[in-house]
């Protein structure tokens, strides 16, 4: 899918949606920003709503940019994954966006893996218990 933010196609991003074996595998590319957050995150909603995935696979070894709209669709689709008691693993992280993630604090919210799949082993594996988890895995008490 190409992202179109109303001036016609913008080719800097692409977002892709497959499903491997009961569970969703997004693929960003490009530029992650305002343009294109807005698109990832209602693809994954309705992909989430049509399958009742047990997890999210998002590869962001594509991704050449990542504003603070593209951080935080990653954020909500997080907390999303958290009340439905699924497993959200980003795989492939750039150093650019793993230095926004770690200086904003929010690196060890999430699960990262060097490939999909090293993800994909993740999430077929299913959620942590809460007890394994560190406390910003849990969320908010």
């Amino acid at each position: 899918m190409s992202v179109d933010d109303g001036n016609g196609p913008d080719e800097r991003s692409t977002v892709s949606i497959g499903l491997h074996e009961g569970f969703i595998v997004a693929r960003a590319v490009g530029d992650l920003d305002y343009a294109s957050a807005g698109p990832l995150k209602q693809q994954i909603r309705e992909a989430w709503a049509m399958t009742q995935s047990g997890g999210l696979v998002v590869d962001l070894s594509g991704l050449t940019f990542c504003d603070s709209m593209g951080v935080g669709v990653l954020v909500l689709l997080l907390r999303q994954s958290r009340e439905q008691q699924s497993t959200l693993v980003l795989s492939g992280m750039p150093p650019h966006l793993e230095r926004v993630l770690d200086i904003t604090g929010l690196l060890t919210a999430f699960q990262v893996e060097a490939s999909v799949e090293e993800a994909i082993q993740v999430v077929q594996a299913g959620p942590r218990p809460a007890a394994e988890q560190s406390p910003d895995e849990r969320g908010p008490a």
